[in-house]
């Protein structure tokens, strides 16, 4: 069971990763929270990381400039796709498109789908989900 986890938040909105932070900082966990607003530099960071150091849980904005948040999946896709199992993803987005929804279901390690912001019960809820997957994998 993992005793830190590691959140990666990538929203270019700064006020949406300073609340989210906030909320994942309410639940008395310990925890390390990353943020980028720029999806070229979180996907650089990614990019670098060795497979024991990826984050636990990923919350994706989609809508972001550069890069949108399919763009940067397929990035990594193309120069890491062997973590792309290792990543739960949680897309956080503002956007009421159905077709982003749609979208998201294509990808294995997109776990979760949520309307931004992000309350203390979906924070709650994806972090159970995750402490269950893990404990699962150690039985």
């Amino acid at each position: 069971m993992k005793t830190k986890l590691k959140f990666l938040l990538i929203d270019d909105d700064h006020v949406f990763n300073f609340l989210h932070s906030k909320h994942i900082e309410k639940l008395e966990i310990d925890h390390d929270v990353t943020c980028f607003e720029s999806p070229t530099k979180a996907f650089w960071y990614l990019n670098n990381l060795s497979v024991d150091s990826l984050p636990d849980i990923i919350f994706l904005d989609i809508n972001m400039p550069e890069l949108n948040g399919f763009e940067l999946l397929q990035k990594v896709i193309q120069e890491r796709e062997e973590i792309m199992n290792n990543l739960n993803i949680f897309i956080v987005t503002s956007s009421l498109n159905p077709t982003d929804y749609e979208e998201s279901k294509k990808y294995d390690s997109i776990k979760g789908y949520y309307n931004k912001p992000i309350d203390s019960e979906k924070l709650m809820t994806t972090v159970n989900w995750l402490l269950n997957k893990d404990l699962e994998k150690s039985i």
